[in-house]
Protein backbone atom coordinates (compact mmCIF):
# COMPACT_ATOMS: atom_id res chain seq x y z
CA UNK A 1 0.00 0.00 0.00
CA UNK A 2 2.96 2.39 -0.14
CA UNK A 3 5.92 2.65 -2.56
CA UNK A 4 8.68 1.26 1.08
CA UNK A 5 6.20 -2.07 1.33
CA UNK A 6 6.00 -4.23 -1.31
CA UNK A 7 7.15 -7.34 0.54
CA UNK A 8 5.03 -7.54 4.09
CA UNK A 9 5.10 -10.37 6.27
CA UNK A 10 3.03 -13.10 5.41
CA UNK A 11 1.41 -12.93 8.69
CA UNK A 12 0.83 -9.19 8.34
CA UNK A 13 -3.25 -10.03 6.59
CA UNK A 14 -3.26 -13.82 7.33
CA UNK A 15 -3.02 -15.03 10.79
CA UNK A 16 -1.06 -18.40 11.17
CA UNK A 17 -3.69 -19.73 13.69
CA UNK A 18 -6.74 -19.04 11.27
CA UNK A 19 -9.46 -21.81 12.29
CA UNK A 20 -8.01 -22.41 16.36
CA UNK A 21 -10.62 -22.42 18.65
CA UNK A 22 -8.56 -20.38 21.35
CA UNK A 23 -6.43 -18.17 19.14
CA UNK A 24 -8.23 -15.44 19.65
CA UNK A 25 -7.46 -12.93 23.35
CA UNK A 26 -4.12 -10.99 24.67
CA UNK A 27 -0.49 -12.47 23.55
CA UNK A 28 1.22 -14.45 26.12
CA UNK A 29 4.77 -14.49 25.65
CA UNK A 30 5.52 -17.31 23.45
CA UNK A 31 3.32 -15.60 21.45
CA UNK A 32 4.47 -12.86 21.24
CA UNK A 33 8.03 -14.08 20.76
CA UNK A 34 6.56 -16.23 17.65
CA UNK A 35 5.42 -12.75 16.28
CA UNK A 36 9.04 -10.88 16.68
CA UNK A 37 11.30 -13.40 15.34
CA UNK A 38 9.46 -15.67 12.76
CA UNK A 39 10.85 -14.06 10.25
CA UNK A 40 14.44 -12.64 10.98
CA UNK A 41 15.86 -10.05 10.67
CA UNK A 42 12.42 -8.20 11.03
CA UNK A 43 8.85 -10.13 12.30
CA UNK A 44 5.65 -8.46 13.47
CA UNK A 45 4.68 -6.92 16.69
CA UNK A 46 8.45 -5.53 17.96
CA UNK A 47 9.95 -5.37 14.11
CA UNK A 48 12.92 -3.38 15.09
CA UNK A 49 14.39 -3.20 18.58
CA UNK A 50 13.28 -6.54 20.08
CA UNK A 51 14.95 -8.41 22.80
CA UNK A 52 13.50 -10.95 24.60
CA UNK A 53 15.16 -10.30 27.95
CA UNK A 54 12.14 -7.60 27.54
CA UNK A 55 9.31 -9.83 27.35
CA UNK A 56 6.87 -10.20 30.27
CA UNK A 57 4.02 -12.81 31.16
CA UNK A 58 1.72 -11.34 28.55
CA UNK A 59 3.10 -7.48 27.69
CA UNK A 60 6.60 -6.55 26.77
CA UNK A 61 8.44 -3.87 27.56
CA UNK A 62 9.79 -0.35 25.30
CA UNK A 63 12.55 1.19 26.32
CA UNK A 64 13.05 5.20 25.55
CA UNK A 65 14.20 6.67 22.37
CA UNK A 66 16.52 8.83 21.08
CA UNK A 67 14.29 11.25 20.15
CA UNK A 68 12.30 13.93 22.28
CA UNK A 69 11.26 17.48 22.89
CA UNK A 70 12.04 18.92 26.57
CA UNK A 71 9.62 20.84 28.88
CA UNK A 72 10.70 23.91 26.95
CA UNK A 73 9.31 22.30 23.54
CA UNK A 74 12.56 22.09 22.06
CA UNK A 75 13.52 18.81 19.79
CA UNK A 76 16.49 17.22 20.80
CA UNK A 77 18.30 13.73 20.04
CA UNK A 78 19.58 11.59 23.07
CA UNK A 79 23.03 9.57 21.93
CA UNK A 80 26.02 7.54 23.88
CA UNK A 81 27.66 11.35 24.55
CA UNK A 82 24.39 12.85 25.96
CA UNK A 83 22.10 9.94 27.00
CA UNK A 84 19.66 11.95 29.49
CA UNK A 85 17.98 14.96 29.81
CA UNK A 86 16.31 16.27 32.68
CA UNK A 87 12.51 16.44 33.51
CA UNK A 88 11.95 19.70 35.48
CA UNK A 89 9.06 19.42 38.09
CA UNK A 90 5.71 20.31 37.15
CA UNK A 91 6.35 19.65 33.25
CA UNK A 92 5.24 17.83 29.98
CA UNK A 93 8.25 16.40 27.77
CA UNK A 94 7.53 14.13 24.56
CA UNK A 95 9.34 11.34 24.33
CA UNK A 96 9.64 8.92 21.65
CA UNK A 97 10.06 4.46 21.91
CA UNK A 98 12.90 2.97 20.61
CA UNK A 99 11.45 0.05 19.37
CA UNK A 100 9.54 0.63 15.88
CA UNK A 101 6.20 -1.94 15.84
CA UNK A 102 4.40 -3.77 12.64
CA UNK A 103 0.47 -4.67 13.82
CA UNK A 104 -0.81 -7.43 11.59
CA UNK A 105 -4.21 -5.91 10.82
CA UNK A 106 -5.73 -8.31 13.07
CA UNK A 107 -4.07 -7.70 16.35
CA UNK A 108 -4.78 -4.51 18.05
CA UNK A 109 -2.08 -3.04 21.34
CA UNK A 110 -2.24 -1.25 24.39
CA UNK A 111 0.57 0.39 26.12
CA UNK A 112 1.03 1.99 29.48
CA UNK A 113 3.74 3.08 31.94
CA UNK A 114 5.51 0.82 34.26
CA UNK A 115 4.19 0.93 37.62
CA UNK A 116 7.62 2.21 39.28
CA UNK A 117 7.13 4.97 36.81
CA UNK A 118 3.84 6.17 38.52
CA UNK A 119 4.88 5.50 42.07
CA UNK A 120 8.03 8.26 41.09
CA UNK A 121 5.16 10.63 40.19
CA UNK A 122 5.41 10.50 36.81
CA UNK A 123 2.27 9.80 34.60
CA UNK A 124 1.80 8.96 30.96
CA UNK A 125 -0.78 11.02 28.42
CA UNK A 126 -1.60 8.91 25.68
CA UNK A 127 -4.52 7.00 24.09
CA UNK A 128 -5.56 3.70 25.50
CA UNK A 129 -5.27 1.75 22.07
CA UNK A 130 -2.59 1.31 18.70
CA UNK A 131 -5.08 0.59 15.69
CA UNK A 132 -4.28 -3.06 13.83
CA UNK A 133 -2.03 -2.69 11.22
CA UNK A 134 -0.24 0.49 12.86
CA UNK A 135 3.36 0.62 11.25
CA UNK A 136 6.24 2.92 13.25
CA UNK A 137 7.66 4.28 16.52
CA UNK A 138 4.91 5.15 19.19
CA UNK A 139 5.86 8.83 21.09
CA UNK A 140 4.01 10.38 24.18
CA UNK A 141 4.04 12.75 26.59
CA UNK A 142 5.43 12.43 29.39
CA UNK A 143 4.10 14.11 32.96
CA UNK A 144 6.13 14.97 36.23
CA UNK A 145 4.01 15.57 38.95
CA UNK A 146 5.94 16.29 41.57
CA UNK A 147 8.06 18.93 42.80
CA UNK A 148 11.76 17.46 42.28
CA UNK A 149 13.04 16.92 38.59
CA UNK A 150 13.50 13.21 36.93
CA UNK A 151 16.22 12.26 34.27
CA UNK A 152 14.85 10.74 31.38
CA UNK A 153 17.91 7.98 30.25
CA UNK A 154 18.05 6.90 26.76
CA UNK A 155 17.09 2.98 26.48
CA UNK A 156 15.66 3.37 29.95
CA UNK A 157 12.51 0.51 30.30
CA UNK A 158 9.86 2.79 30.96
CA UNK A 159 6.32 1.41 29.44
CA UNK A 160 4.72 -2.28 28.59
CA UNK A 161 2.77 -3.04 25.85
CA UNK A 162 0.57 -6.00 25.41
CA UNK A 163 -0.86 -7.39 22.26
CA UNK A 164 -4.78 -8.84 21.22
CA UNK A 165 -6.56 -10.76 18.57
CA UNK A 166 -9.46 -9.17 17.60
CA UNK A 167 -12.44 -10.76 15.29
CA UNK A 168 -11.33 -12.35 12.28
CA UNK A 169 -9.42 -10.29 9.86
CA UNK A 170 -9.35 -12.56 6.24
CA UNK A 171 -7.66 -15.75 5.43
CA UNK A 172 -5.61 -14.56 2.64
CA UNK A 173 -1.74 -13.24 2.08
CA UNK A 174 -0.92 -9.53 2.10
CA UNK A 175 -0.42 -10.74 -2.03
CA UNK A 176 -3.99 -10.94 -2.15
CA UNK A 177 -5.31 -8.50 0.01
CA UNK A 178 -3.35 -5.56 -1.55
CA UNK A 179 -4.01 -5.41 -4.83
CA UNK A 180 -7.87 -5.48 -3.97
CA UNK A 181 -7.49 -2.40 -1.38
CA UNK A 182 -8.78 1.45 -2.44
CA UNK A 183 -7.66 4.25 -0.81
CA UNK A 184 -10.16 5.55 1.74
CA UNK A 185 -8.55 9.13 3.01
CA UNK A 186 -5.03 10.44 3.71
CA UNK A 187 -4.38 7.48 6.37
CA UNK A 188 -6.79 4.59 5.71
CA UNK A 189 -7.57 2.07 2.54
CA UNK A 190 -10.73 -0.14 2.13
CA UNK A 191 -10.47 -4.03 1.56
CA UNK A 192 -14.11 -6.24 0.37
CA UNK A 193 -13.97 -9.86 0.51
CA UNK A 194 -16.13 -11.83 -1.57
CA UNK A 195 -19.20 -12.00 0.69
CA UNK A 196 -19.13 -7.53 0.70
CA UNK A 197 -17.33 -7.36 3.95
CA UNK A 198 -15.63 -4.36 4.36
CA UNK A 199 -12.52 -3.64 6.06
CA UNK A 200 -10.58 -0.58 6.81
CA UNK A 201 -6.60 -0.72 6.38
CA UNK A 202 -3.90 1.63 8.03
CA UNK A 203 -1.94 3.40 5.79
CA UNK A 204 1.73 1.17 5.70
CA UNK A 205 3.99 4.69 5.61
CA UNK A 206 5.51 4.02 8.59
CA UNK A 207 5.15 6.50 11.10
CA UNK A 208 8.16 8.62 13.12
CA UNK A 209 9.03 9.22 16.14
CA UNK A 210 7.72 12.70 17.22
CA UNK A 211 6.32 12.85 13.70
CA UNK A 212 2.94 14.74 14.57
CA UNK A 213 4.80 16.87 17.00
CA UNK A 214 4.58 20.50 15.65
CA UNK A 215 7.22 21.67 14.07
CA UNK A 216 8.81 25.14 15.80
CA UNK A 217 5.90 24.72 18.38
CA UNK A 218 5.97 24.99 22.20
CA UNK A 219 4.14 23.10 24.11
CA UNK A 220 5.05 23.83 27.40
CA UNK A 221 3.15 22.54 30.67
CA UNK A 222 0.29 24.07 31.59
CA UNK A 223 0.93 22.55 35.39
CA UNK A 224 3.97 25.37 36.41
CA UNK A 225 1.03 27.91 34.85
CA UNK A 226 -1.37 26.37 36.41
CA UNK A 227 1.11 26.56 40.02
CA UNK A 228 1.80 30.82 39.41
CA UNK A 229 -1.80 30.60 38.22
CA UNK A 230 -2.98 29.39 41.58
CA UNK A 231 -0.59 31.28 43.92
CA UNK A 232 -1.89 34.62 41.75
CA UNK A 233 -5.41 33.56 42.64
CA UNK A 234 -4.24 32.30 46.37
CA UNK A 235 -2.78 35.66 46.74
CA UNK A 236 -6.55 37.94 45.14
CA UNK A 237 -8.10 35.41 47.09
CA UNK A 238 -6.41 36.40 50.29
CA UNK A 239 -7.40 40.30 49.24
CA UNK A 240 -10.39 39.50 48.94
CA UNK A 241 -10.80 37.88 52.07
CA UNK A 242 -9.35 40.70 53.74
CA UNK A 243 -11.43 43.12 51.60
CA UNK A 244 -14.23 41.03 52.19
CA UNK A 245 -13.51 41.26 56.18
CA UNK A 246 -12.64 44.66 56.30
CA UNK A 247 -16.36 45.55 54.48
CA UNK A 248 -17.96 43.46 56.63
CA UNK A 249 -16.65 44.71 59.78
CA UNK A 250 -17.53 48.60 58.35
CA UNK A 251 -20.99 47.22 57.42
CA UNK A 252 -21.61 45.66 61.17
CA UNK A 253 -20.02 49.26 62.71
CA UNK A 254 -22.79 50.84 60.42
CA UNK A 255 -25.57 48.99 61.10
CA UNK A 256 -24.64 49.51 65.03
CA UNK A 257 -24.19 52.84 64.93
CA UNK A 258 -27.81 52.95 63.06
CA UNK A 259 -29.30 50.73 65.31
CA UNK A 260 -27.85 52.87 67.90
CA UNK A 261 -29.48 56.17 66.11
CA UNK A 262 -32.47 54.49 65.65
CA UNK A 263 -33.14 53.09 69.02
CA UNK A 264 -32.51 56.65 70.11
CA UNK A 265 -34.93 58.48 67.40
CA UNK A 266 -37.47 55.71 68.80
CA UNK A 267 -36.85 56.83 72.47
CA UNK A 268 -37.49 60.83 71.33
CA UNK A 269 -40.34 59.76 69.27
CA UNK A 270 -42.02 58.22 72.53
CA UNK A 271 -41.04 61.22 74.70
CA UNK A 272 -42.61 63.46 71.96
CA UNK A 273 -45.32 61.40 71.73
CA UNK A 274 -45.57 61.31 75.90
CA UNK A 275 -45.51 65.38 76.07
CA UNK A 276 -47.94 65.66 72.90
CA UNK A 277 -50.17 63.74 75.49
CA UNK A 278 -49.83 65.33 78.36
CA UNK A 279 -50.28 68.93 76.59
CA UNK A 280 -53.15 67.13 75.25
CA UNK A 281 -54.89 66.36 78.82
CA UNK A 282 -53.53 69.87 80.12
CA UNK A 283 -55.61 71.98 76.75
CA UNK A 284 -58.47 69.58 77.35
CA UNK A 285 -58.45 70.87 81.64
CA UNK A 286 -58.00 74.39 80.57
CA UNK A 287 -60.74 74.10 78.33
CA UNK A 288 -62.73 72.87 81.25
CA UNK A 289 -61.48 75.78 83.53
CA UNK A 290 -62.67 78.27 80.44
CA UNK A 291 -66.14 76.72 80.46
CA UNK A 292 -66.77 76.73 84.62
CA UNK A 293 -65.03 80.46 84.26
CA UNK A 294 -67.59 81.59 81.72
CA UNK A 295 -70.38 79.75 83.42
CA UNK A 296 -69.65 81.68 86.85
CA UNK A 297 -69.38 85.01 84.31
CA UNK A 298 -72.48 84.39 82.97
CA UNK A 299 -74.45 83.84 86.22
CA UNK A 300 -72.15 86.98 87.75
CA UNK A 301 -73.33 88.85 84.90
CA UNK A 302 -76.71 88.01 85.37
CA UNK A 303 -76.81 88.90 89.14
CA UNK A 304 -75.05 91.98 88.02
CA UNK A 305 -78.17 92.73 85.74
CA UNK A 306 -80.90 92.16 88.41
CA UNK A 307 -78.68 94.05 90.99
CA UNK A 308 -79.04 96.86 88.08
CA UNK A 309 -82.71 96.73 88.10
CA UNK A 310 -83.09 96.69 92.10
CA UNK A 311 -81.29 99.88 91.88
CA UNK A 312 -83.16 101.91 88.99
CA UNK A 313 -86.44 100.66 90.82
CA UNK A 314 -85.26 102.20 94.53
CA UNK A 315 -84.12 105.24 92.34
CA UNK A 316 -87.57 105.42 90.91
CA UNK A 317 -89.11 105.12 94.71
CA UNK A 318 -86.99 107.72 96.16
CA UNK A 319 -87.73 110.25 93.58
Amino acid sequence: MTPDYHHPHPWKTKDPDWGQADRKGMLLSDQIHRFCTERQPKGLLISDGYDDRHLRPAAYTLTIGNVYCDAEGKKGQLSKDQPSFEMPPNSIVFVSIAESLDLPYYIAARFNLRVDWVYKGILLGTGPQVEPGFRGQLSCPLYNLTNRPHTIILDDEFATIDFERTTNFVDKPPADVEPQSQRRGDKLWSYKTEDNKEFLLFDQMPLEALKKYPKDYKIVSSLTQMQHDLQMWRRIGLGVVVSFIALTLTLLNFQSNLLRETIATQKDLAQTKNDATQLKDQVIALQKDLDETRKVLGKADNELRDTQKEVQRLQTRLH
